[in-house]
């Protein structure tokens, strides 16, 4: 389908939806009631007692009420959901004597244990939506991968394509009704704003309250804005445990969210061997430090075989991109030593010039501090002056510009030639090899399950092959709003850290 019948297709679907509006059902829950109103009561018992103590309870007990939300698949196609409601209940045990209120506690192991083993009610709901519509006539629309995982081996057998929001985006399936399971705040707002079917309909449980459906940023600025309206269904058991008011006012503090503590230090500029970078949560309790590099490995899941493996640029990195990384050390330091060794009747000789060069560049930078040295070489020539720090990284050999190379190397008082021809040939060495471990790599997501992957979040490729060995694809869960400065030799080597463990 063209671009031009895309669009169509929209102003289509948009004067629908803004006919019609679209639909929100709310559906009974009442084992998820109970859950939600307990979760309400602990926070406010955090706010009493400060975050520390709490963290890992409360942690626990938003994941699962999460996934009775994005995920109302039956209890026996439900592992997430099991999982999460005995996770809590181990958080419960392990609180036991660490604080004063354990009827608290014993509520939410109760609440767990039911919600562990009750189909959601918005489950049947679904289901019969699709029947009465027909498999081909519609789809369903997760809130993330995990949850489209988990529903689409449920729906398999039903025919009904399950997809995310992007999924839906970039696929343009012929279907005219998208069945969207979870609240409309958990979605962005092209799902209703710029459509891709004339119907939509959200499915929650009873006891979510923010049925609020979302408008374009730029909606609030615009004269004649388009605006979608709600019509709401009820229906099963409403009923809710009362709340006081004091836990009502937190709707927005029990979705899963990212531990980051506070920032280390107060802003300063890095050192030579420093580099600012933003921690980025990943699936698997682990992390990186990911800095400001031009581009990093990462798994296209949606692309065909023999077109999975790809370069993104680091400033598109987003929750939800599939990283491959290499445990204990960089891709980069990894393809580095291939290069050499495919060198090796120069080897001394280049490694003795590219460690000249950036020995010059780190005395420089130690000696006039970063902004004069971004000032020094602008005036000398260097477009990407701004680039000083990283180019001092041993796992970087040159400047991408000839031009910026050169005048480089001449301001550093460094002989072109041959340190400029020894870098080149460096560099064509190295985009040989990462050309070659892109194929091993390709030849091994051929052969792995990527269902696995993007229900777990996580996959160790178990390759014996050099260079395969020990990377790890796995899922970027969130990232920091502010950067740290970091040893550059920590960047992008992952580390365990559980501070998303309850974001999965």
């Amino acid at each position: 389908m063209n671009r031009i019948v895309q669009l169509k297709r929209r102003y289509a679907a948009s004067a629908a939806l803004v006919k019609t509006g679209v639909e929100v059902l709310a559906v009974g829950d009442p084992a998820g009631a109970r859950l939600n109103a307990l979760a309400r009561q602990l926070l406010v018992a955090v706010r009493d007692d400060g975050h520390e103590l709490w963290e890992d309870l409360t942690g626990a007990t938003k994941a699962l009420r999460w996934r009775r939300v994005t995920q109302p698949q039956p209890i026996h196609l439900n592992s997430a959901l099991v999982g999460g409601a005995a996770e809590l209940r181990r958080q419960v045990r392990r609180m036991r004597g660490a604080v004063t209120d354990e009827a608290l506690l014993d509520q939410l192991a109760e609440a767990a244990m039911a919600v562990g083993e009750t189909d959601s009610p918005v489950g049947d709901v679904l289901l019969r939506s699709i029947e009465e519509i027909g498999a081909a006539n519609c789809v369903v629309v997760a809130a993330n991968r995990t949850a489209q995982s988990g529903l689409a081996d449920w729906l398999r057998e039903w025919g009904v394509a399950v997809v995310t929001v992007a999924d839906l985006e970039r696929e343009f399936p012929s279907a005219d009704q998208a069945y969207v399971v979870g609240p409309p705040c958990f979605f962005r707002s092209s799902l209703v704003t710029a459509p891709v079917t004339s119907g939509v309909s959200f499915l929650i449980p009873a006891w979510f309250g923010d049925r609020t459906i979302p408008r374009s940023a730029l909606a609030a600025h615009a004269d004649g804005a388009i605006l979608v309206n709600a019509k709401v269904f009820t229906e099963g058991d409403t009923s809710e445990p009362e709340v006081d008011a004091a836990a009502a006012e937190v709707e927005d503090e029990f979705l899963p969210q990212p531990s980051w503590g506070s920032r280390c230090e107060a802003e300063r500029e890095p050192t030579a061997d420093e580099v600012e970078a933003r921690k980025v949560l990943l699936s698997g309790d682990l992390a990186i430090w990911l800095d400001d590099g031009d581009r990093i490995r990462a798994l296209d899941t949606a692309q065909p075989p023999g077109e999975r493996v790809v370069y993104t640029d680091v400033n598109a990195v987003r929750p939800g991109t599939y990283l491959l990384l290499r445990r204990g050390e960089t891709e980069r330091g990894v393809l580095y030593r291939s290069a050499l060794n495919r060198l090796s009747s120069k080897e001394a000789s280049i490694n003795a010039a590219q460690v000249a060069w950036k020995h010059a560049l780190a005395q420089r930078l130690a000696d006039l501090g970063y902004r004069r040295t971004v000032v020094e070489l602008r005036a000398a020539g260097v477009k990407t002056a701004h680039r000083a720090k990283a180019w001092i990284d041993p796992n970087l050999v040159r400047p991408n510009r000839d031009e910026d190379f050169e005048s480089l190397l001449r301001w550093l008082g460094v002989a072109v030639q041959p340190t400029f021809r020894y870098a080149t040939m460096l560099r064509r060495a190295l985009h040989q090899a990462s050309a070659e471990l892109r194929e091993q790599l390709e030849r091994a997501v051929s052969a792995a399950d990527l269902s696995l992957l993007e229900r777990e979040g996580h996959w160790f490729l178990g390759s014996q092959r050099e260079g395969v060995r020990g990377l790890t694809a796995t899922r970027v869960l969130a990232i920091s709003p502010y950067t740290e400065i970091v040893p550059r030799h920590d960047a992008r080597v992952p580390f365990e850290d559980r501070s998303g463990q309850w974001l999965e």
